[in-house]
């Protein structure tokens, strides 16, 4: 029997555990981090034997001694993020959207996730329902085009906006999808209406787009804008409001103040003064 043999066999004894336990249990109590893993904090202003007493390492006077620097500081100088001018804009009060891909839709289908019939319309409280839409809802939901090649569910789609990729990708299945506009209190209130008639007896009726960006696109074709299927929710009323405001109004070119009295002016000439004479003295 070799050596290594025989220190194996001495090991698997019940001796050899016992003292491989005894040997275990006696490291526990020398359990230590490793060297240099911790270290130890400063401890400052106590005195001059310490060596960190009196002005605490900092030195004397100056902008380290009184207070911190900033990381960004630069000395003086101008500093790098005022040094370029600012490219582009972002609009502080733009809307937020929940992204939702064609292919999650397609794997909540498949699963049986959904509970839709054929040809019904899958909204916003019925993605909410199912978890297609989880967390906050921001300001609506945007339809994006990931899995636009094999998507085959056969739903109509409503949401608050969605790439063209993906309106190509509903349509293709025979079905259809519209882009509707709500604010956030028409969004909270169609998600929850039982709330507001607990709490405020009635349901918010939800409001029209104001803003000409919101209102160009909710009316386009290309964009699919629920104005278009019922033009009177908004664009025929609008149109009638302006067609009556140009009914009234005249253009009309100014003059200036010759001209007026010119117009005023008339071409009536007098006979006493038609006929002239020479007239003498002796004649008076």
């Amino acid at each position: 029997m070799g050596f290594f043999s025989a220190a194996k066999a001495m090991f698997t004894t019940p001796v050899g555990v016992l003292l491989n336990q005894q040997r275990g249990m006696a490291r526990l109590g020398n359990l230590a981090p490793m060297e240099g893993a911790v270290k130890g904090y400063k401890r400052v202003g106590r005195g001059q034997a310490s060596g960190l007493g009196k002005t605490s390492g900092r030195g004397q006077k100056g902008q380290k001694a009184r207070g911190k620097v900033p990381r960004w500081f630069e000395g003086g100088q101008t500093p790098y993020f005022k040094r370029f001018p600012v490219v582009g804009f972002k609009r502080p009060h733009r809307r937020e959207y929940n992204g939702l891909n064609l292919e999650k839709v397609q794997h909540f289908w498949e699963k049986g996730r959904i509970p839709l019939k054929e040809g019904e319309t899958l909204d916003y409280k019925v993605m909410r329902e199912c978890g297609l839409v989880t967390g906050t809802m921001k300001d609506g939901v945007k339809l994006l085009g990931n899995g636009k090649e094999t998507y085959n569910v056969p739903l109509n789609i409503e949401a608050t906006k969605a790439s063209i990729g993906a309106i190509n990708a509903v349509e293709k299945t025979g079905h259809s999808y519209t882009s509707v506009y709500r604010t956030n209190l028409g969004l909270r209130a169609f998600l929850d209406p039982n709330k507001f008639l607990l709490k405020k007896g009635y349901v918010p009726m939800q409001a029209r787009p104001m803003h000409k960006r919101d209102v160009a696109y909710y009316s386009n074709p290309e964009k699919r804008g629920y104005l278009l299927n019922d033009r009177s929710i908004f664009l025929d009323p609008v149109g009638a409001i302006q067609a009556n405001i140009a009914g009234k109004t005249k253009k009309r070119d100014k003059k200036s103040a010759l001209e007026a009295q010119l117009e005023k002016a008339s071409n009536k000439s007098y006979g006493d003064f038609s006929q002239t004479r020479v007239v003498d003295v002796s004649s008076l």
